[in-house]
Formats: structure tokens, sequence, C-alpha cells
């Protein structure tokens, strides 16, 4: 893939996902539990100004508040009543902070099992005025962290997480810290900046990580390629690219993708990143470049065949296959975006049948050609006979057939043709019949007739160049 289509389709993938995680979905009906993937900062929190009407609706409004930085707003989705005093010294913004990081690395979207329905969720077992909200890792093990229904102070019941979660927020806290080189960068930038929601820190250590694994990853490549080839070989620079260029960019989005999940991301990154949107790009890039690879070494093979008719049909067939590939990335990134490709799919069915009725014929003619070239019945060079037509292969294309006539034209055959319908090729012949006319003198005595038969049997028994069967000498006179 050449590096301006890279870009192109990279800036095209990117731009999607970002316009699809910021989409807004319309509300559950009432009496249906929320849908659990990438749909946790989309939802309606009914009449409260903060959207604390539902759980979802509380839980979508704290991580918008925490993605902004604005611990202060996201403390107003903690219970913050009744704490023991070492919660409580915290205070509620550093409460919130510390919250916002545990779910950031110990939950991903789907593990959220939230409702976005006034009433909660209903047949799970749990007071009405108790949903569970998610289930983290901690040092003793698994522990739950609780949405709860508490009075707003004017009559109206809203949703928060519970003081009983937030009692537990600083030894979480404690379980999933950082290291001290990793405080200590997160200390030198402003967490005010990010990306994504993702704080800089974040992604100055992970693109650092990145960067860092890159030459290591260069190296694998070149040790990779001499493994399987040689420099010797004339394989081995295409070889070399593929091992040195899309494979290590592979691993270099892993590397990317491992350390943000590992530092935590927001949850509209993990939107953003349920999409594969980097990994479908490289992907397709590296499937090209095999692609690429392999048509070359069936070029080259073929060509020492002395085929290069054939060799001339591995181009379009790479670019089909490439064609294929980049429809099938496109389809599978689109279905990783939550979008339905089963309408696409039907259209594309029905687009596809019209396409192909459309160019039927050109498809029977590349089918044809695909036939002689893998069948070898004809080549570039051979003398041949179609129907009352006589004369030498000068091109095999995509299309036709060109053959040049013994009256020095040209006469081009669709292949759809040459390889449905019967063709001479005279240039297979092992043997020509030698049928020639010996005319004697009507006074050749009959003894004479004999001794030349015999004379002439025996030059052609003799001969190597002449097939012993059949081996035939008749005479005849001619009419008077």
């Amino acid at each position: 893939m050449k590096s301006y289509q890279m870009v192109a389709v990279a800036l095209f993938l990117w731009s999607s996902a970002s316009v699809t995680a910021w989409a807004q979905q319309a509300p559950g009906e009432p009496g249906q539990a929320a849908d659990t993937s990438a749909t946790v900062l989309e939802a309606d929190g009914g009449v409260d100004a903060l959207n604390r009407g539902t759980p979802r609706g509380s839980i979508a409004g704290f991580l918008l508040a925490c993605e902004a930085s604005d611990y202060v707003k996201a403390a107003e989705f903690l219970d913050l009543r009744n704490l023991p005093g070492e919660a409580t010294e915290v205070g509620g913004p550093e409460l919130a902070r510390q919250l916002n990081h545990v779910l950031s690395r110990a939950v991903w979207l789907d593990d959220y099992t939230i409702s976005d329905v006034p009433g909660g969720l209903k047949g799970d077992g749990l007071p009405d005025y108790r949903d569970e909200l998610v289930r983290v890792r901690g040092e003793e093990g698994e522990v739950v962290l609780w949405m709860q229904r508490v009075p707003r102070g004017d009559g109206e019941m809203i949703w928060k997480v519970s003081n009983r979660s937030v009692a537990q927020i600083p030894a979480l806290y404690d379980h999933y810290s950082y290291p001290q080189w990793i405080e200590k960068i997160r200390t030198w930038l402003p967490e005010t900046w990010g990306f994504l929601g993702v704080p800089l820190f974040k992604w100055v250590i992970s693109l650092g990580l990145a960067l860092l694994s890159w030459p290591i990853l260069h190296l694998l490549g070149l040790a990779l390629a001499r493994v399987f080839s040689s420099p010797q070989r004339p394989l081995y620079p295409l070889l070399k690219k593929v091992t040195t260029q899309p494979l290590v960019a592979l691993g270099v989005v892993i590397v990317l993708g491992l350390s943000l999940r590992g530092l935590g991301m927001s949850a509209r990154a993990q939107e953003v990143a349920e999409a594969h949107t980097l990994w479908t790009i490289v992907m397709i890039w590296l499937l090209w470049s095999v692609i690429n690879l392999i048509r070359q070494h069936q070029q080259d093979k073929l060509e020492r065949q002395d085929r290069p008719g054939a060799a001339k049909l591995a181009r379009p067939i790479a670019a089909f296959f490439k064609i294929l590939v980049l429809l099938i990335g496109v389809l599978t990134w689109l279905s990783n975006l939550g979008v339905n490709i089963s309408t696409l799919l039907a259209g594309l069915g029905v687009g596809g049948l019209a396409v192909a009725l459309a160019l039927q014929k050109p498809l029977e003619d590349m089918m044809g050609a695909l036939t002689i070239f893998t069948q070898g019945t004809i080549r570039v060079g051979d003398f041949c006979r179609y129907g009352e037509v006589f004369g030498t292969v000068e091109d095999i294309g995509l299309r036709t057939t060109r053959l040049r006539t013994l009256g020095n034209t040209v006469v081009s055959v669709p292949n759809s043709r040459i390889a449905y319908v019967e063709v001479e090729n005279l240039t297979s012949r092992m043997m020509i019949r030698y049928w020639p006319t010996l005319r004697l003198r009507y006074d050749t005595r009959p003894e004479q007739i004999r001794e030349i038969c015999e004379r002439i049997l025996d030059m052609l028994r003799t001969d190597d160049r002449i097939h012993d069967e059949p081996l035939r000498l008749k005479t005849y006179a001619a009419p008077a």
C-alpha cells in the first residue's frame, strides 16, 4: 500500500469512528434493561438537571464530568453521606477522581450492567432503591460497586454511587495506583489536557513505549526476513518490506493499545477503541503487502517456465484480492462501530448482481483468459488454426487473443471463444504427415516401379526423422 493511500484510508476510518463515538442514541423503553455495550455515554437521565433520574444517566454524567476534568461536578454523582473518617478526609472531588481512575483501569464498557429506567433493573434480587453498577477486582477479591436511589433534598429521588461503594474508593485506588515513575510523569503534565478523555500523561507514556518498541520490532522484522529468504534472492527486498513495515506497524499498534488499556481509558476512548480502526488499517496494509509478495513470486515462477502470458494475469488477480480484502476490512470495521451491515450486504448483493449482468461478456473473456493461461493450450508464438483462420499468436490479453494470419493481417478473437471453441495448435505437433506424389513416365516398366518403391522404403526406414508407423507407399495409375 502506498503512503498516500494509507493516509487516506486512515483519515476516513478515524474520522468516521470519532463521529460514531459522539453519536447520540435514543433512551431505552420503560421496563427494558440498558444495553451494556458502548452506550454508557449516551443515556437520558430523566428530569434531574444532572441527568441523575436513572442509574445509567447518573453514571454517564459522572464519566462525562470526569472526561472534562470537572471533579467538583463529578462529586455530585456520589453519595457522600455518612462516610467513614478516611473517606471524608479525602473529599468529594478527590474521591471522584480516584473512582474515575479505578473505573478506567479496571472496567471495560461491556462490564457495565446498568439500567436506564427510573425504577432501576427489576428482577435482580436487589432492593428497588439499589442497582449493581460494576464488579472490580480488589486486593481481597471481587468488590461490587452499587448505584443507590437517594433523596435529592426537594422530595425527588435521584441515583448516585452509593455511600457504601464510595467508602471503598480509597482502598481500590491504592490497589490500582500507578508505579512511582508513572506518578512522577503525571505530575509533570497538566491533567486537564488530553484527547478522547484520556489524560495527556497516558498518551505520552503510551506513545513513548510504542516508539521505543519500533526499533526492536524492526530488528525482529529484519531477522524474520533473513529466516525465510536471503539477500541473493530476487524476492528478498519485497519480503523485507513486508516484515519491516506493515508487520512492524502492527506490533506498534498492539503495544500502543496494550499501554493505553493498562494505564486506563475513558469510556469515549473505549468506544473508539472498540472499532479497532488502527488495527483494521494496519491489517489491510499487511494483507495487501502479502498479496504483492505472492503476486511477484508467481510472476517470477511463470516467467521462468516461459509463460509470460500467464504472468500477465497475476496483476489483475492480485488487484481483485486487494479489493476483496479492503471490502471485508471496511465491513468488519463498520460492524465494530455498531452499524447493522445486513442491509448494506443486501444492497451490495443486488448491486453486485447488476454489475455482473452488465459486465457479463467482459467477465466471460477474463475467465477465458484464465482458462487459456492455466491450461496452456496456446502460447504466444504458436501457429494455430481457428476455424478457417491460420495464424501465429501475437498476444493473449485479458479480453482478446490476437493472431497474425498468413496474409499478414491481425485477427482479434474474444478469449471466451478461444477457451470454449475448438482451436488447433499446429506448433504442438510432434510430427508432420508427409504425403508427396511422385509422377513417373507412362513408359516406365513394372520392374522399374518395384525397384523405385523398394529404394524409397529403404530410404524412409533408415532415416531417424521418419516415424515407422504408419509407413505406407502406394502406387496407382492415373486415369487415361
